[in-house]
């Protein structure tokens, strides 16, 4: 999931290797939630009780770093991420007033592997674990679905503020709204919007600056099989702060995009997708490839549900599940 990782290693190395010149965005040039780590996997939620797991396989790689022009810079660089994140989600018996109630926990697990100017790391650990408390689903309109919630990237994880770390050492508060259009025999098109609010690190009175990341998915549903397009935007709209003064210059954007495909095994959803690296100011261009295992754990069915496993209306939200 940690696709962002690949940049931790950047001002660290570079402010030791004579480039200290050049600003990069966010604290270590690493961005507390990784753009396009969603993938299809928003604003789609299991639509009865019980515990559900999203396994997330990812390896990113970069061979190069960009200015504030967006232009490459003449600095030898080459990262490469491995990460499996595990992402817990409870869905509640209960609906008040016909909403659906989430509630998320996320473990990332990471390893980083750098070399700029030919100087080589390697780190490995937990990155910052994210909860979100309360997660709100509701159905409008048939086939459409909005979720929305505050995430929560904790300050924990591996983290050293004098080496390259897989974690950020302060919290980041993220609101999140997601729409979605998602016709089981057709069009399936959706985006979410999140908001980076980050804290001071009070270890070295680093305050990264705030950012909007929004991710989207487009594609077309052929039975069990789902074919089209993942992709992120993402926009540092305030500058970082080092002992409460503003630093100029630095803010970090990106976009990526890239084919996805889905199956719907029944219990288990299934979707590989790559998102190639397009645009990036202030930070490293990655592109990445993604494994997500969507698996239910334990579900409750309701009396008005029936199984039925081999209709295509199958979906990984709807865990087997369709309502008579």
């Amino acid at each position: 999931m940690i696709d962002y990782v690949k940049k931790v290693a950047v001002t660290t190395i570079l402010l030791s290797a004579a480039y200290a010149s050049q600003s990069f965005a966010y604290e270590g040039g690493v961005i507390p939630y990784p753009p396009g780590a969603a993938g299809t996997n928003f604003a789609n939620f299991p639509p009865i009780p019980g515990l559900f797991v999203l396994q997330q396989f990812n390896y990113t790689f970069s061979n190069g770093l960009y200015g504030n022009d967006g232009n490459k810079l003449p600095i030898p660089f080459h990262s490469s991420v491995f990460s499996s994140t595990t992402r817990l989600l409870a869905a509640y018996p209960f609906k008040p007033f016909g909403v659906s109630l989430y509630s998320q926990l996320v473990l990332p697990a990471v390893s980083l592997h750098t070399n700029v100017a030919g100087n080589k790391d390697t780190q490995n650990g937990l990155a910052n674990i994210t909860v979100s408390p309360i997660i709100v689903g509701l159905h409008p309109f048939p086939n459409v679905e909005i979720a929305t919630g505050i995430d929560v990237a904790t300050e924990t994880g591996s983290y050293s503020p004098t080496k390259p770390s897989v974690a950020v050492g302060y919290t980041s508060v993220q609101p999140v709204f997601s729409i979605r259009y998602n016709n089981p025999s057709g069009l399936d098109i959706g985006v979410s919007n999140r908001f980076l609010l980050n804290t001071r690190n009070s270890q070295t009175d680093y305050r990264s600056g705030d950012g909007y990341v929004a991710e989207f998915t487009a594609g077309w549903n052929f039975g069990k099989w789902k074919l089209g397009v993942v992709g992120a935007y993402s926009n540092q709209y305030s500058d970082d702060r080092l002992h409460g003064n503003a630093i100029p210059g630095n803010r970090a954007k990106t976009f990526g995009i890239g084919p996805s495909i889905v199956y719907d095994f029944g219990p288990v959803n299934v979707n590989l997708n790559y998102q190639q690296g397009v645009y990036a100011a202030n930070t490293s261009k990655g592109n990445a490839v993604w494994l997500n295992l969507a698996i239910p754990l334990w579900a409750k069915v309701p009396e008005s549900y029936t199984q039925r496993p081999s209709t295509p209306d199958v979906r990984l939200g709807d865990a087997g599940l369709v309502k008579e």
